[in-house]
């Protein structure tokens, strides 16, 4: 690649940023492979318990073959799923053409207002159509952010739900978490909702979607997150544990941190990991004694949302596409998930309480906005403890 000044250069471009130094590169470590798929295809083992990735760390093949297979499969009738940033050359796009090629029902929505990836989602949405996709191009108004799936086979649903793009190469880079699922209450939802964007309509009379699993913004995500948070708030004012840990890429949604900030007045503990924009104020007296907040950097770019309430012992636990930002609230359709299988929300957790503890690539992000720096002598560097956890557990 060659580096000219003057051109215009996408973030993005640094993954390819030339590195001459050995020195500064870090040493390979092997993905996790889910051991069980070697035999079993990925629905069959779905039958028997659902699957949850946490990428880089696990390989994303997982994913790709979970495409792959279901355009091969003669079982299969129909997949949908969303496009917000497709790889360039990428291998579920691929799998998508496969699976229109032998005469599956494919209905794909992409995002056309994907920023820096507008001229890429074009390229594929023709691709796509030119074999017989299903295809919708947006909604006014509105950004389509979900990262979802969905196939049906033999009149059962198969779902995928994802923090991160369907893109295997940002899954290399990205720390993210994806569930595949048989829940069929959630993937009954899921359908509903692929049933409204294939409509390409606003928010109407007629678009009442009565979601009982799933957070999805332009419906019940904002009420639903102020509902968990006000329980949390009774819980203190009677005295009880109140918590709240929350993971996000931005934090700026006014509502929201007010809220976050009437929390902290009534007792709760609030622990925030915010990589990017954070509006709040953690820290100040008479404000936000109770919230603490801090950032977390890097080999791999903390991109997951990951949503915990404590609620009388229970541990809610929802991850999903939506930051807490104002437009991603209001003006996008964002999923978020329950994580309800006991080990899976124990996995979660755990993966949570490490990068609640690491002192080494997180610092406290400070009333002054400043960082400062973490002393807790533990020595921990999270994004390398949750591969060894991750290794470990897969051992076991």
């Amino acid at each position: 690649m060659q580096w000219q000044g003057g051109q215009y250069h996408n973030l993005k471009d640094f993954f390819a940023f030339p590195i001459t130094e050995e020195k500064l590169r870090y040493s390979p470590h092997a993905q996790i492979l889910i051991k069980d798929l070697n035999e079993a295809s990925v629905c069959e083992l779905m039958e028997k318990k659902d699957i949850l990735l946490h990428t880089p760390y696990h390989s994303y093949d997982t994913v790709v073959r979970f495409f792959n297979e279901a355009a091969l499969d003669s079982d299969v009738t129909h997949i949908y799923t969303t496009v917000y940033r497709l790889a360039k050359d990428s291998k579920i796009g691929h799998a998508l053409l496969n699976a229109a090629r032998n005469g599956k029902k494919v209905f794909v929505f992409v995002e056309l207002k994907a920023r820096f990836d507008e001229d890429n989602n074009i390229q594929w949405a023709k691709r796509l159509a030119k074999e017989g996709v299903q295809i919708s191009y947006g909604i006014p108004k509105i950004k389509v952010h979900a990262k979802i799936a969905l196939v049906i086979r033999s009149n059962r649903y198969y779902g995928l739900l994802s923090t991160g793009n369907l893109n295997e190469n940002t899954a290399k880079q990205y720390t993210d978490h994806s569930l595949l699922t048989v829940d069929q209450e959630i993937l009954q939802e899921l359908h509903s909702l692929f049933s409204f964007l294939s409509l390409n309509r606003r928010k109407n009379a007629e678009d009442k979607i009565d979601f009982k699993q799933l957070l999805v913004a332009h419906f019940n995500l904002y009420d639903y997150f102020i509902k968990l948070i006000d329980f949390e708030i009774s819980e203190a004012q009677h005295g009880r544990k109140a918590l709240i840990r929350i993971k996000l890429n931005n934090l700026e949604e006014e509502s929201l941190i007010n809220k976050l900030y009437e929390a902290s007045q009534s007792g709760v503990k609030v622990e925030l990991i915010v990589l990017g924009i954070c509006r709040l104020v953690a820290g100040k007296e008479g404000l936000s004694e109770n919230i603490r907040v801090k950032r977390i950097v890097g080999r791999y770019l903390e991109h997951s949302r990951i949503f915990n309430f404590f609620h009388s012992g229970d541990n809610l636990l929802y991850l999903g596409s939506s930051d807490w930002m104002h437009r991603n609230i209001f003006h996008r359709v964002e999923v978020c998930f329950p994580i309800s299988n006991k080990d899976h929300k124990e996995e979660i957790l755990h993966y949570l309480e490490i990068q609640n503890n690491d002192d080494l690539s997180a610092t406290w992000i400070l009333c002054d906005g400043q960082n400062g720096k973490i002393e807790s002598g533990a020595g921990i560097s999270s994004q390398e403890a949750i591969l060894h956890y991750l290794q470990n557990k897969q051992v076991g």
